[in-house]
């Protein structure tokens, strides 16, 4: 006991100077490193037709990692070999997790895991497993005050209370998945992470960046086709704190938030897949028709009135030759069919998209892959609000907020984002990632039509016109932008660079059969004109019926907002470092 108390102390000491991006180390976390692996063996070809919704039950990933054991060159065997031994040589780890951020502000954070633990075990042989995670987090930031750059997730599952030690909140955390069923035919249930898709981290249907949720995963695989189908349980809360930037302690969540989510998918060939998807968020009561396995939940909303929201799209995955991958989604929110049928492209597309292209060479010592990929929000996409409840401070069960944060892509309408990234592997127990990102984003409010304006100035009613997605389209003037989709049109765009790296260096520790894993990151980043996501008009003349005056007030309103977020860039460096012990 005593030795372990040492190399406690030591862990703890050690990672004081540092933060990381923290993970737990279990099959139920699809942020844990197997996940991050996983794309690289994807777009090698070794894995094919995966199901749709991670994570994976305990048998699934077992069936993955022998697989790439058996397939891979040595390099990718070796990494399947230490991710083996890690998630199932020992059915429970203990240890300690501490880390710190620096950005060039001297904000300053510091989280330590006074006491982390993962299992994950099976019962009745392969049949029923268990995976999970243990933290207890003393920190000086709750996950919405984090030192991280624009537009990318917390990892701490945390939620705020009145536990307090000195400028330390100390906070629980916990993850755990229980699954039945063979690696073909499964039911997969707890609280977690999630994330749905070709694209394993922020896709646009589930993102993996989004604070942890219930849930319910059903797979049942065949040769040439896969269904899926999921169930999320989510919180809601109210536009006008999230408008306010009410911080995570004094935010309200509210129950009864789900979104259904379930997709066919057709591979006739390794190298080929076609999903249809479709998904529908709602809330305010528990809806048993969007738990039938075989129904269409556009039809069933009709039943419903129409009173949620729904959405379809379509996935596809492409290898057209050896280490190659194109992977793509749409997922449409609101589209005006007639003007599409009818080739009139200048109409509503509320969408958000991502498109895709890796390249993993199974030749490689050091580079293990390279891709870039493209994801835009349009305007209003993700932000909808039940029509006829407008209330600013009624519960939004209909947006895409878990919580107060994005449960798809991590962007807000009107917004797209240029990523490249290359992993690479200078040694066997070392991954160095080189990330550069561009993110665009307009607030749709800059170049409103006219009748919108007015009745955001003189209706008397509180509107936000932030873009959002608090910021929906339905007023008392009917719906804005119903006809037409301004994606980044405005003159005023909101423009982010990161360029940086993440450094991981995990190290078996012989003695006890655990490990010991050190972390470096960096970014640099030049925002400019960071402050187009405030509001631009408020109602400031209500009942005003002179058009000169509220013109004039409009003209006001508009110049004082792009005198006051245009212009200027702002920099910022992050540097970040962690450590973390388990035996």
């Amino acid at each position: 006991m005593r030795k372990f108390w040492r190399r406690f102390y030591f862990a703890l000491f050690s990672a004081l100077f540092g933060v990381s991006v923290l993970s737990a180390q279990v099959s139920a976390d699809p942020n844990d490193p197997f996940y991050g692996d996983l794309p690289v063996w994807e777009t090698m070809g070794l894995v094919n037709h995966l199901p749709a919704a991670r994570p994976y039950p305990m048998n699934v990933v077992e069936e993955i990692l022998q697989t790439v054991i058996d397939r891979a060159p040595e390099r990718e065997r070796r990494v399947a070999l230490a991710h083996y031994k890690r998630l199932f040589g020992k059915s429970f780890t203990i240890g300690a997790k501490v880390s710190a951020a620096l950005n060039t502000d001297l904000d300053r954070q510091l989280d330590i895991s006074v006491v982390s633990a993962d299992f994950n075990h099976y019962l009745f042989r392969d049949l029923l497993s268990i995976s999970g995670s243990f933290d207890l987090w003393a920190t000086n930031r709750l996950p919405d005050e984090e030192v991280r750059p624009a537009f990318t997730s917390s990892a701490k599952d945390v939620v705020a209370d009145n536990s307090h030690v000195g400028p330390f909140w100390v906070l629980p955390s916990f993850n755990s998945s229980v699954s039945f069923g063979t690696t073909d035919v499964y039911l997969l249930a707890g609280l977690m992470r999630g994330s749905y898709g070709p694209f394993h981290t922020d896709g646009v249907v589930a993102g993996s960046g989004a604070t942890h949720s219930g849930q319910l995963s059903f797979a049942f695989r065949r040769e040439n086709w896969t269904f899926n189908s999921s169930l999320y349980g989510l919180s809601a809360t109210r536009d006008a704190d999230y408008n306010a930037g009410v911080s995570m302690d004094d935010l309200a969540y509210y129950p009864e938030k789900f979104l259904a989510v379930h997709s066919l998918d057709f591979h006739p060939f390794d190298w080929l897949s076609v999903s249809f998807l479709e998904s529908v968020m709602y809330g305010g009561r528990i809806e048993p028709m969007y738990m039938l396995p075989l129904t269409v939940y556009f039809l069933n909303q009709g039943l419903t009135g129409f009173n949620d929201n729904s959405y379809m799209g379509a996935m596809f995955t492409v290898k057209p030759a050896a280490g190659w991958k194109i992977d793509g989604v749409i997922y449409a929110d609101d589209l005006s069919f007639n003007d599409i049928a009818t080739f009139h492209w200048d109409t509503k597309w509320r969408l958000a998209a991502q498109l895709g292209v890796s390249y993993a060479p199974s030749w490689g010592n050091i580079l293990s892959l390279i891709s870039f990929n493209y994801t835009m929000v349009t305007p209003y996409t993700y932000a909808h609000k039940e029509s006829d409840a407008r209330d600013y401070y009624a519960p939004n069960y209909q947006n895409y907020l878990h919580a107060g944060v994005p449960f798809g892509a991590n962007l807000e309408p009107n917004s797209d984002r240029f990523t490249l990234l290359v992993k690479t592997r200078p040694l066997e127990c070392l991954d160095v990632d080189f990330v550069g990102t561009l993110i665009r984003h307009g607030n749709v409010n800059e170049n409103m039509e006219w009748k919108f304006i007015r009745e955001y100035l003189t209706s008397g009613d509180t509107y936000i016109t932030d873009g959002s997605m608090a910021n929906a389209s339905a007023t008392g003037a009917g719906h804005a932008r119903f006809y037409d989709t301004p994606f980044l049109t405005q003159d005023t765009i909101r423009y982010i660079w990161q360029f940086g790296f993440d450094a991981n260096c995990r190290l078996p520790v012989l003695k006890s059969g655990g490990y010991m894993v050190f972390r470096l990151s960096y970014r640099f980043e030049a925002d400019r004109n960071a402050d187009v996501g405030t509001g631009i008009f408020t109602n400031t003349i209500p009942g005003e019926t002179d058009e000169a005056v509220i013109r004039q007030e409009a003209e006001n309103q508009l110049a004082a907002w792009r005198n006051r977020v245009s212009g200027t860039t702002e920099f910022n460096n992050y540097i970040s470092v962690g450590f973390e012990y388990f035996y």
